[in-house]
């Protein structure tokens, strides 16, 4: 079973957050800005405010490397 956001996160932690897109898709640098049932809000680093629910759309930076 998956863990919830809230448990493998704190507001703060840097994570990166993947965006799907026609033209480009990728992982991006984010920050955890808090919590809402059932997912977290994170903060791009364009001032972007974003809400995510799924656990395979979010993760640490040092994950990078060995989860492209």
């Amino acid at each position: 079973m998956a863990q919830r956001l809230v448990d493998v996160y704190r507001p703060g932690d840097d994570v990166e957050v993947w965006f799907e897109h026609a033209s480009q898709s990728g992982w991006y640098p984010a920050q955890v800005v808090g919590f809402q049932h059932p997912g977290a809000w994170v903060r791009t680093g364009d001032g972007g405010l974003w809400f995510v629910t799924n656990t395979r759309r979010i993760r640490f930076p040092a994950a990078a490397d060995s989860q492209e």
